[in-house]
């Protein structure tokens, strides 16, 4: 009987050595999507370990953390949120509860938030339809202007944290911020012929890339949700109407809806993926998109 007690706890003692996780030695950094990873990883250097929420491909407004990575996650010490995003909405607070000493930085509080997907050109300047007021669309790091108040928040928060790193801190936030100033100004030059250009979208990931160039986005999902046979018909109508040359269909969402689409519109589709971690060669693929005739 005594050999099989002590033969149970062995093999007990080695599963419980075998599911312990890495304790880090560095402080640990949190974001949701792997664009806003990319940036901390550009500022933090060496100096802090970054993870990713999210993993690539998956669907940030719905995707289910695994028990495993909500371990991970109870190490973190900071964790960058979107702010309104689907799995932020569901799993922040019960993250909240389990590690009551993590700082969560919620980089939406100084964007100028949109609240509505759907933009039109009236008397020649952009309006927005304003559908779910307690719900601004929470795509913020798709326009290069608002990733650089996203990315200086993250760098203020980040000397605040570390103050023995702040010159490390600014050299590579000064070095990050020229560099989407200079994406910035370039979309503005690249996009100027395209004002008022509409271009269609599965899911609306594009409002703000949208609102800060002057472009129409049509959004086949209504504020997110699945389109009914009446709005389908009417953004068929819609795009025809201002000439769509292109669908974007991102790559967490069924491409099916979308293709049929394009075949009523007459237009190409085009694949994205928004939450790239190179996020700036997405934008400019993006771009190249919307300026192709």
């Amino acid at each position: 009987m005594y050999r099989y007690i002590t033969r149970f706890l062995i093999i007990w003692a080695v599963v419980l050595s075998s599911c312990s996780y890495h304790v880090p030695s560095r402080p640990v950094v949190a974001v949701t999507i792997p664009p806003v990873e990319s940036w901390v990883e550009a500022l933090v250097g060496d100096r802090m370990e970054v993870i990713c929420a999210v993993p690539a491909g998956g669907n940030p407004e719905s995707y289910d953390l695994p028990p495993s990575a909500m371990a991970q996650l109870s190490n973190c010490n900071l964790y960058f949120s979107c702010g309104y995003l689907g799995f932020e909405r569901a799993w922040l607070p019960r993250l909240e509860a389990n590690n009551p000493q993590m700082q969560l930085v919620n980089l939406a509080d100084n964007i100028e938030l949109i609240y509505g997907t759907h933009h039109h050109h009236h008397d020649g300047e952009t309006c927005t339809h304003h559908h779910d007021e307690g719900a601004p669309d929470p795509h913020i790091w798709c326009s290069p202007r608002r990733a650089r108040t996203m990315v200086r928040s993250i760098y203020e928060t980040l000397c605040r944290a570390d103050s023995a790193g702040v010159a490390e801190y600014r050299a590579r936030y000064d070095s990050l911020d020229t560099r989407l100033a200079r994406l910035d100004s370039l979309l503005m030059q690249r996009l100027a012929p395209c004002k008022g250009r509409a271009f269609t979208v599965y899911h609306p990931t594009l409002t703000y890339l949208a609102a800060d160039y002057g472009l129409i986005q049509l959004s086949l999902e209504p504020d997110g949700k699945s389109p009914s046979p009446q709005h389908f018909r009417h953004m068929v109508d819609e795009a025809r109407h201002h000439g769509v040359k292109v669908v974007f269909i991102q790559r967490e969402f069924d491409p099916r809806q979308a293709e049929t689409f394009a075949r009523e519109v007459g237009c190409r589709t085009q694949v994205i993926d928004p939450l790239s971690h190179d996020w700036e060669t997405e934008i400019n693929r993006i771009a190249d998109a919307i300026t192709a005739e």
